[in-house]
Protein backbone atom coordinates (compact mmCIF):
# COMPACT_ATOMS: atom_id res chain seq x y z
CA UNK A 1 0.00 0.00 0.00
CA UNK A 2 1.47 3.27 -0.95
CA UNK A 3 1.88 6.30 1.60
CA UNK A 4 -1.62 7.84 -0.86
CA UNK A 5 -3.36 4.80 -0.19
CA UNK A 6 -2.16 4.80 3.51
CA UNK A 7 -3.81 8.45 3.73
CA UNK A 8 -7.34 7.72 2.18
CA UNK A 9 -7.46 4.86 4.21
CA UNK A 10 -7.01 7.33 7.14
CA UNK A 11 -9.69 9.76 5.99
CA UNK A 12 -12.19 7.26 5.42
CA UNK A 13 -11.32 5.30 8.70
CA UNK A 14 -11.68 9.33 10.44
CA UNK A 15 -15.04 9.92 8.76
CA UNK A 16 -16.49 6.49 10.14
CA UNK A 17 -15.13 7.40 13.37
CA UNK A 18 -16.92 10.91 12.95
CA UNK A 19 -20.12 9.18 12.59
CA UNK A 20 -19.92 11.61 8.83
CA UNK A 21 -23.59 10.50 7.85
CA UNK A 22 -25.90 10.60 5.05
CA UNK A 23 -26.42 14.55 5.12
CA UNK A 24 -25.40 16.51 1.86
CA UNK A 25 -22.20 17.49 3.75
CA UNK A 26 -21.55 13.39 4.41
CA UNK A 27 -22.31 12.51 0.90
CA UNK A 28 -19.74 14.73 -0.31
CA UNK A 29 -16.99 14.20 2.16
CA UNK A 30 -17.60 10.48 1.03
CA UNK A 31 -17.74 10.98 -2.40
CA UNK A 32 -14.16 12.89 -1.72
CA UNK A 33 -12.80 10.08 -0.25
CA UNK A 34 -13.93 7.56 -2.99
CA UNK A 35 -12.02 9.59 -5.63
CA UNK A 36 -9.43 9.84 -3.68
CA UNK A 37 -9.11 6.07 -3.41
CA UNK A 38 -9.77 5.78 -6.98
CA UNK A 39 -7.09 8.00 -8.11
CA UNK A 40 -4.51 6.86 -5.10
CA UNK A 41 -5.18 2.91 -6.88
CA UNK A 42 -5.08 4.66 -10.50
CA UNK A 43 -1.48 6.35 -9.25
CA UNK A 44 -0.39 2.59 -7.66
CA UNK A 45 -0.66 1.11 -10.91
CA UNK A 46 1.08 3.54 -12.96
CA UNK A 47 4.16 3.27 -10.77
CA UNK A 48 3.76 -0.51 -11.14
CA UNK A 49 3.81 -0.11 -14.92
CA UNK A 50 7.07 2.66 -15.15
CA UNK A 51 8.89 0.02 -12.82
CA UNK A 52 7.77 -2.66 -15.95
CA UNK A 53 8.66 -0.25 -18.14
CA UNK A 54 12.32 0.66 -16.10
CA UNK A 55 12.81 -2.88 -16.12
CA UNK A 56 12.71 -3.32 -19.95
CA UNK A 57 14.48 -0.04 -20.47
CA UNK A 58 17.36 -1.28 -18.30
CA UNK A 59 17.86 -5.03 -20.19
CA UNK A 60 17.93 -2.80 -23.39
CA UNK A 61 20.71 -0.81 -22.29
CA UNK A 62 22.44 -3.77 -21.07
CA UNK A 63 21.95 -5.84 -24.49
CA UNK A 64 22.89 -1.99 -26.37
CA UNK A 65 25.68 -2.76 -24.12
CA UNK A 66 26.31 -6.35 -25.26
CA UNK A 67 26.16 -5.44 -28.73
CA UNK A 68 28.57 -2.67 -28.36
CA UNK A 69 31.31 -4.58 -26.89
CA UNK A 70 31.12 -7.07 -29.45
CA UNK A 71 31.23 -4.50 -32.23
CA UNK A 72 34.62 -3.14 -30.78
CA UNK A 73 35.62 -6.94 -30.18
CA UNK A 74 35.17 -7.84 -33.70
CA UNK A 75 38.51 -8.05 -34.68
CA UNK A 76 39.80 -9.40 -32.19
CA UNK A 77 37.67 -12.22 -32.07
CA UNK A 78 39.18 -13.07 -35.38
CA UNK A 79 36.56 -11.90 -37.27
CA UNK A 80 37.14 -11.40 -41.03
CA UNK A 81 36.54 -7.22 -42.26
CA UNK A 82 35.33 -6.49 -45.64
CA UNK A 83 33.15 -4.02 -47.79
CA UNK A 84 30.02 -4.92 -50.12
CA UNK A 85 31.17 -4.34 -53.50
CA UNK A 86 27.41 -2.88 -54.21
CA UNK A 87 27.02 -0.45 -51.16
CA UNK A 88 29.95 -0.61 -49.92
CA UNK A 89 28.51 -1.44 -46.08
CA UNK A 90 31.36 -2.61 -44.06
CA UNK A 91 30.70 -6.52 -43.09
CA UNK A 92 32.37 -8.73 -40.34
CA UNK A 93 32.19 -12.51 -41.41
CA UNK A 94 32.66 -15.43 -39.19
CA UNK A 95 35.75 -17.13 -41.31
CA UNK A 96 33.72 -20.56 -40.25
CA UNK A 97 30.95 -19.23 -42.59
CA UNK A 98 33.60 -18.77 -45.55
CA UNK A 99 33.49 -22.72 -45.23
CA UNK A 100 29.70 -23.39 -45.03
CA UNK A 101 28.34 -21.30 -47.89
CA UNK A 102 29.34 -20.48 -51.53
CA UNK A 103 27.88 -17.31 -51.78
CA UNK A 104 26.78 -14.65 -48.49
CA UNK A 105 23.93 -12.43 -48.54
CA UNK A 106 24.78 -8.32 -47.71
CA UNK A 107 22.12 -7.54 -45.02
CA UNK A 108 22.27 -3.74 -46.28
CA UNK A 109 21.62 -4.43 -49.79
CA UNK A 110 20.83 -8.15 -50.10
CA UNK A 111 22.97 -8.61 -52.98
CA UNK A 112 24.85 -12.01 -53.24
CA UNK A 113 27.81 -11.69 -52.47
CA UNK A 114 30.41 -14.66 -53.84
CA UNK A 115 33.90 -15.60 -52.34
CA UNK A 116 35.28 -14.69 -55.49
CA UNK A 117 34.93 -11.10 -54.93
CA UNK A 118 36.11 -11.67 -51.45
CA UNK A 119 38.99 -13.54 -52.65
CA UNK A 120 39.44 -11.73 -55.53
CA UNK A 121 40.02 -8.02 -53.19
CA UNK A 122 42.44 -9.81 -50.98
CA UNK A 123 44.70 -11.13 -53.75
CA UNK A 124 44.40 -7.28 -55.52
CA UNK A 125 45.53 -5.65 -52.02
CA UNK A 126 48.38 -8.63 -51.70
CA UNK A 127 49.51 -7.57 -55.42
CA UNK A 128 49.56 -3.93 -54.37
CA UNK A 129 51.56 -4.71 -51.29
CA UNK A 130 54.38 -6.25 -53.00
CA UNK A 131 54.60 -3.48 -55.60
Amino acid sequence: MSYISEKVAYLDGLADGKEIGDDKYGKLIRGIIDALGAIAEELEEQNETIDEISECIDEIYEELDDLLDFDDDLGEEGFVELDCPSCEETLYINPDMLDLEDELSCPSCGEEITFDILFEDDEDEDEEDEE
